[in-house]
């Protein structure tokens, strides 16, 4: 006999089995485990599966081949905006974090519990067992050293981010400052990178009978340029060092994919990952062209991210998917997969795009166009076209690089499709406000 739960989570009512639980399983022990793996300033370039003719990036390669690649995914082209858009499901301008803000530096406004909604949240009010490993930087842990737990996450090993009056905490590479479920401390002699994959290894050990949410928050390839410990005798210097960086990031994710094998939880895992922006103006080969990252930039290079999802039984391996997803999609269907019901009184931007992940083509959800910013400035575009706000329009499938502005071009298709695209910029709401004052939580 199914146990029946009336369940109120953070201000919405869950009828049924207990909650969460797929809808086809029976108990909840069914529901998948989470492991997002977010690397810090990495262009698609830099990855060899994504065609990079500069780079080689054998781990990460496994792993798309393993799952769902996918072609067309935007996020913000700096760190702290794609972090908040991620967590909340929500665009820059309905939550006002339309620019970087490095909060342990410049303080706040912060991400803050009673204005916004975390998605970990709805995870761990479902019975998930949560943890944060790697970059937090939208809160100042001084001020709020209770921020990770109101945001929903039981566990944390996280570099705080540059900590203004706290030289120590400007270190995330070698003799890293990290906070540990809320101890604060220098580790001497340690590399930052090894010790956050540890820890997330050893939190999935010790959850691995329980579903569990594992955000491993990678603080590489992100400057300042770093020897590594596979390469420290190396006489580069400077810029010269990110290609290093980056064969660390992909042997860490060799690390983390194959402890969840090893664990025996792989056809109960579902493994994401991604990049929160573009790299830090480096130029690579990918495709036959030159890319210069796009940090920084609305470009292509700048916000369409490394994007790959893998969940061996459930989803097609070896896939390539054109379909249009953002970085606000993300919560929506990570609590679409664990079959949770969005938080309620939340406007959200995002949609679930799990359909896409089955290729099952009847279940809706597909985009029409997705959506970035930063700052004043804003882009759209549909699975061929790109509108700028300031009226720039480019043919992403002829010109990747937007080198042709097209918004002079008096070809009927050109104005049809920049036409539809403006009446959805235009239906936008105007950005709200920082800081976060005399707002109706959630709207």
């Amino acid at each position: 006999m199914r146990r029946i739960v009336l369940a109120v989570l953070g201000g919405w009512v869950l009828l049924g089995q207990m909650p969460g639980a797929l809808a086809a399983g029976s108990n909840a022990d069914e529901r998948p485990n989470f492991l997002f793996i977010l690397a810090d300033d990495l262009g698609k370039e830099w990855l060899s599966c994504y065609g990079s003719e500069t780079h080689r990036t054998p781990n990460i390669d496994r792993l798309a081949e393993s799952g769902v690649r996918f072609e067309n995914v935007w996020a913000t082209p700096l760190c702290t905006p794609t972090r908040h858009e991620l967590l909340t499901g929500r665009y820059p301008f309905r939550t006002g974090w339309t620019v970087h803000n490095d909060v342990p530096r410049w303080g706040e406004p912060c991400f803050h519990w009673d204005r916004e909604y975390c998605l970990v949240r709805s995870l761990r009010e479902a019975g998930y067992a949560t943890a944060i490993s790697g970059k937090w930087q939208i809160n100042d842990l001084r001020t709020h050293p209770d921020a990770l737990a109101r945001h929903g996450f039981d566990e944390h090993c996280v570099w705080p981010g540059f900590e203004t009056g706290n030289p120590p905490a400007a270190e995330r590479y070698f003799n890293p400052f990290l906070q540990i479920n809320g101890k604060r401390q220098t580790q001497e002699g340690k590399f930052g990178p090894d010790l956050l994959c540890d820890f997330t290894i050893e939190f999935m050990k010790r959850h691995k009978d329980r579903p569990f949410f594992a955000y491993h928050a990678m603080v590489l390839p992100h400057p300042p340029m770093t020897r590594t410990p596979a390469n420290r005798d190396t006489t580069a210097t400077g810029v010269a060092l990110y290609p290093g960086m980056v064969d660390y990031v992909d042997g860490i994710v060799g690390r983390l994919v194959s402890a969840v094998k090893e664990l025996g939880i792989e056809r109960r895992t579902v493994v994401v990952f991604a990049a929160d922006n573009g790299s830090p103006g480096l130029r690579a080969r990918m495709r036959g062209l030159d890319v210069v990252g796009g940090k920084t930039q609305l470009t292509e290079p700048g916000i369409c991210v490394p994007f790959m999802v893998c969940w061996p039984g459930q989803f097609p391996a070896g896939v390539v998917s054109h379909e249009l997803v953002d970085f606000t999609d993300v919560l929506p269907t990570i609590l679409d997969l664990a079959g949770i019901k969005p938080p309620a009184g939340v406007t959200l931007d995002g949609r679930s795009f799990a359909s896409a992940l089955r290729r099952d083509a009847t279940a809706g959800g597909t985009r029409e166009w997705i959506f970035s910013q930063l700052g004043e400035n804003r882009v759209i575009r549909d699975k061929r076209y790109k509108l700028w706000s300031d009226g720039r329009f480019f043919d992403l499938q002829a010109d990747p690089l937007e080198r042709q502005d097209l918004s002079g071009s008096e070809l009927p298709a050109h104005q049809a499709a920049r036409e539809k695209l403006q009446r959805v910029l235009d239906s936008l709401p105007a950005d709200q406000t920082l800081p976060f004052v005399n707002r109706p939580k959630g709207q």
